[in-house]
């Protein structure tokens, strides 16, 4: 296992009485080892249209993350109309990292020369959408995201497992012993502010400045690569969490942390990969009768994995004429897999998604289950009698 030890020393106060048990740790290695072998397995075999449209929804998903986690607020609900020129910028809370465009152009770069073509591909086009780069790191950022994202690749090609590891994942563990050996990703304490008050002086803490975590997660799937080949080396969106670079942490406590974030984001990708399919599925059947040169699958693609785009974008990401964007726009609006919207008065493409036009959920945010009639209605039934119990004892109360 990566060694903390160098960076804490004694006594804290958040620290737990003992560490956490090695069966534990085993437990969560071994989930973690499952998620990412399936996940592996459902990349490894998937077909080439799948692979375009889930590679898209995987660049949607680091962008979104990224904006989040460098503190862009309102990123998550905002990205899709932003990132077409039709809202605002996220807003920016206290201690951002960057601007927002220079975290996206930043990451579009990166992954325009991913190992794997789908990933390469998608964020060709997509930068090509974005247009020119209009974000730059401003006075008070230490390195610019370009800047984070080769660090960030450097960690990632020294994190060489060890031989004598019985842990598959091992690279990890190594990324996350970098990150908190570096001072540009390990978290910084909080600053401290002295106010001199009538009643005495108080202290306040203000916010930690925001490391670019982000910028590993970008590079984290190669990591992982180097320790097993022939796996695909994806992003992965939440990998690296900053509370498992606690200083006081300890060693099992913090490779439980670990394998917990490496599972959950092998879960996550896993679902958009099932998310693909099934919106491929409604493509290619819904598309039978066109002609296989037809770049109107091509655009459904884009639309459908990574979000809307204005018919300017669409222009630029294919290499089309307006005319020729056009008529690929009629052409799946004709055949029910796209939308017309209007917004700020101006024109938005978005396409019409199986199952309903909602994204991916947030991380970590499980969706309500949906309840039969008869468990309504014993539900009911239920509160009825709490009514009923409730009325009696009142007016025993009352009587009293």
């Amino acid at each position: 296992m990566a060694n903390f030890e160098a960076h804490f020393a004694g006594f804290h106060p958040l620290q737990a009485d003992e560490d956490a048990s090695p069966e534990a740790l085993m437990l969560a290695r071994s989930r973690a080892a499952l998620a990412w072998g399936r996940l592996q397995g459902l990349v490894a075999h998937l077909e080439p249209g799948v692979a375009d449209l889930l590679a898209a929804s995987v660049i949607h998903a680091q962008l979104r993350d990224a904006l989040s986690q460098a503190g862009h607020a309102g990123a998550a609900a905002e990205i899709d109309l932003w990132l077409c020129g039709l809202a605002a910028p996220p807003a920016e809370g206290p201690h951002v990292f960057a601007d927002p465009w220079g975290i996206t152009h930043a990451i579009l770069t990166e992954l325009s020369l991913a190992r794997w073509e789908p990933i390469a591909r998608a964020a060709q086009r997509l930068r090509a959408a974005a247009g020119p780069d209009r974000g730059c790191a401003g006075p008070a950022d230490p390195l610019s995201p370009r800047e984070a994202i080769a660090l960030a690749g450097q960690l990632a090609s020294d994190a060489v497992p060890h031989s004598d590891s019985t842990w598959p994942l091992v690279a990890i563990d190594h990324l996350h012993a970098a990150a908190a050996a570096s001072t540009e990703f390990a978290p910084s304490e909080p600053d401290q502010w002295l106010l001199d008050l009538p009643g005495g002086p108080m202290a306040l803490a203000q916010p930690r400045a925001r490391t670019p975590l982000w910028a590993i997660d970008l590079v984290a799937g190669a990591a992982l690569s180097g320790s097993a080949p022939g796996t695909v080396p994806l992003p992965c969106p939440g990998a690296l969490r900053a509370e498992a670079l606690a200083p006081w942490l300890w060693p099992r406590e913090r490779g439980i942390l670990v394998a917990e974030a490496l599972e959950s984001s092998a879960e996550r990708l896993a679902r958009l990969v099932e998310q693909a399919r099934t919106r491929h599925h409604h493509m290619t059947s819904t598309l039978a009768d066109l002609r296989s040169n037809s770049r109107a699958p091509l655009l459904y693609t884009l639309l459908a994995g990574f979000g809307p785009l204005r018919p300017g974008q669409i222009e630029r990401a294919l290499h089309l004429s307006k005319n020729g964007a056009r008529e690929l726009v009629k052409s799946l609006k004709t055949a029910g897999l796209a939308e017309i919207e209007r917004h700020r008065g101006q024109v938005l493409i978005r396409a019409s998604l199986a199952g309903g036009t909602g994204r991916e959920t947030d991380p970590g945010v499980d969706l309500s289950p949906v309840l039969s009639a008869e468990s309504l209605a014993e539900f009911d039934d239920a509160m009825a009698a709490i009514d009923r119990l409730l009325a009696r004892s009142n007016g025993s109360a009352s009587k009293e």
